[in-house]
């Protein structure tokens, strides 16, 4: 009799023929199984057998485990459970790094042999580059669910099996390893589907038992008897600002991993953030659940970084068109591509490399931020490529690693690139090239694995053609661009207005902007786009009193006496005759004097608030901490 299973066999083998012979994608296949094949097929994984790697060594298998502690602490009840499910079933489960290497197993010890013929033991990496397509390094490189039965493995040596995997993934969207089932191939394809999701929910559920950093952790669910167990959605907040959350909470609220830092509580909800009772509480769209919270606890430790900064508002307000060029992005720096991301300044270059590093493949390695402005000249060289011990009068003992082996597996984020002097330039340039780099000081070269992500408010082009940038370096960057609009170039400014006034404290105070208020700020030209109306909004907010309706005659001069903006705004480029002339740099200057009389009193207020911290105060107004020094030194 010709079973369904016979038929389904049968479909793959004739997708087999046409992939491998005819060089075609069958439309029929699903699409993370076609897409798998056609990357096994751009990194020529043999489709016979993939070549032989050997295992770890012990040395080596106990540094993989100590990286991946936590997970294996989290995971341990789930690998313990399943393992027993398994006992009378051909079959194992697996638990891997976020690497795909893989690091304990549990099950069937009738089915120990079969495995080891496969490979299927700890020690071994299992990434779509090392064997193929598989349940494990597909839901690596999906970053999701996959399961592969049989001939859908791109290696025939592998068509005996059956797997099923999905990756775990941190409060802070990080990839922390995948949690696998595999087994003869003679069961039912997706036969541990859902033990495998059930698992992995359980595991993210967990890591929010870990110490929380005193933040606030908000459990929803339609249903009230389910808080407290691993179908609900938890978010953490650190100031009313989302840090962190499930993957539960993702999907209910239709959310993504680069939100984290930059939504605050309103943006989400209606109403006031619930104690410690469960409380029916209404989401922006109207939907209404079940809530409560926890209580204060300690973070999860994300990943270590050399700098974790809380992100400032641009991200907030980024449309559908700019969050498209981030998922590009993502796709850029996961293929190894630099990216150059150009806007004016205020527009939000740096939140964007930070949820570009939050989104992609690396952000379990560290994001390393330098500011090619903020720092001396006679300092970057140092700050950038470190320096051995006595390199220099004054050299910290024991040397400096430097920024860039600093961001080692992760994402070095120059700002301001074209502020870099030109020696600096020479250097970083051999460093792209080679991938190594050379401490001051230092007699050999450490080999080093980042991937650059620059940004700038300067046009590089000119700047090349001024002699200012070197043009193999502007060549070497710039293989894909991002291109963040001005505020006033936005269409959907209402909007915007609206999502930094709840941003700023506007809706819990009750206070509102008369028309000829909102007037104005719609037709003034925003010269510091986002930065500059968060700041100003912000400040005229903490000003007023509650339930207070701000006036036209409260908003500096600048703002009161500015000119509607022309139908087509072209700031960027000279004005043609006839048309509005651009904001020169004198005009702006002359503008901004107002609204840094009300920032400093912004300034002055905050560090007064914090007793001298410096640090606690930019945190309080959204800056870096050398951002806010800078203010003072103007």
């Amino acid at each position: 009799m010709f079973t369904r299973r016979d038929a389904d066999s049968a479909a793959i083998q004739k997708a087999r023929f046409l992939f491998f012979e005819r060089g075609e994608a069958p439309a029929w296949l699903p699409g993370p199984l076609i897409r798998s094949w056609q990357r096994c097929a751009e990194l020529r994984v043999p489709p016979e057998r993939p070549e032989g790697v050997e295992p770890m060594v012990q040395q080596e298998m106990r540094l993989a485990k100590e990286r991946s502690d936590t997970l294996l602490k989290l995971a341990t009840p789930e690998l313990d459970a399943m393992g027993e499910c398994l006992l009378d079933s051909p079959g194992l489960v697996l638990l891997t790094d976020a690497d795909g290497l893989i690091l304990e197993r549990r099950g069937n010890t009738g089915f120990l042999r079969k495995a080891e013929d496969v490979s299927l033991r700890p020690g071994m990496n299992w990434s779509e580059g090392a064997r193929g397509t598989n349940a494990i390094g597909t839901s690596l490189a999906e970053r999701g669910l996959v399961g592969v039965w049989g001939y859908q493995h791109f290696c025939q040596a592998h068509s005996t099996l059956t797997c099923t995997a999905a990756p775990i993934v941190t409060p802070f969207g990080e990839l922390a390893g995948v949690l696998d089932v595999s087994g003869d191939a003679s069961l039912a394809p997706g036969y541990a589907r859902g033990l495998v999701q059930m698992a992995v929910a359980q595991i993210e559920h967990r890591w929010f038992t870990l110490d929380l950093g005193g933040r606030r952790a908000l459990s929803l669910h339609a249903n009230p008897t389910l808080l407290g167990s691993w179908q609900e959605a938890i978010l953490l907040f650190e100031d009313e600002v989302l840090m962190a959350a499930n993957r539960v909470a993702i999907t209910l609220l239709g959310l993504d991993w680069g939100s984290l830092g930059q939504l605050r509580f309103q943006h989400l909800f209606k109403g006031a953030m619930p104690g410690e009772i469960t409380v029916p509480m209404k989401l922006r769209d109207g939907r209404e659940l079940f809530a409560r919270c926890t209580g204060v606890r300690q973070a999860p430790r994300a990943a270590a970084e050399p700098e974790r900064r809380q992100p400032g508002p641009a991200g907030v307000y980024w449309d559908t068109a700019i969050r498209d060029q981030l998922k590009l992005a993502m796709r850029a720096v996961n293929a190894d591509i630099p990216v150059l991301i150009l806007g004016e300044t205020g527009t939000g270059k740096e939140m964007f490399a930070r949820a570009l590093h939050a989104s992609s493949r690396r952000s379990h390695k560290p994001l390393v931020v330098l500011n090619c402005a903020a720092i001396p000249e006679g300092l970057i060289e140092s700050e950038l490529f470190g320096y051995e011990d006595g390199a220099f009068t004054g050299a910290r003992h024991r040397g400096s690693p430097g920024k860039i082996r600093e961001a080692d597996g992760g994402i070095l984020f120059l700002d301001e690139i074209g502020d870099m002097p030109l020696s600096m330039q020479a250097r970083l340039l051999r460093v792209l090239q080679n991938r190594e780099v050379t401490p001051l000081g230092g007699k050999g070269s450490v080999v080093v694995d980042f991937v650059p992500v620059c940004a700038t408010n300067r046009d590089l082009e000119a700047e090349v053609r001024a002699g200012r940038v070197r043009a193999d370096l502007f060549y070497r960057l710039q293989h894909f661009c991002v291109h963040l609009p001005p505020l006033r170039e936005r269409p959907e400014f209402s909007s915007l207005l609206d999502t930094v006034l709840r941003g700023s404290g506007a809706d819990e105070r009750r206070i509102r902007f008369s028309p000829e208020a909102c007037q104005a700020l719609h037709q003034y030209r925003w010269p510091g786009n986002f930065r500059e109306l968060a700041n100003l909004l912000r400040t005229l907010v903490a000003l007023a009193d509650d339930g207070a309706c701000i006036q036209l005659a409260d908003l500096p001069p600048e703002i009161r006496q500015s000119r509607p903006l022309p139908d087509q705004p072209c700031p960027a480029h000279p004005s043609g005759p006839g048309e509005p002339r651009a904001m020169d740099s004198t005009d702006q200057n002359d503008a901004q004097e107002p609204l840094r009389v009300i920032t400093r009193h912004a300034v002055d207020q905050a560090i007064a608030a914090h007793g001298g911290n410096m640090s606690a105060a930019a945190r309080s107004l959204g800056l870096h901490r050398s951002t806010l020094y800078r203010m003072l030194q103007r």
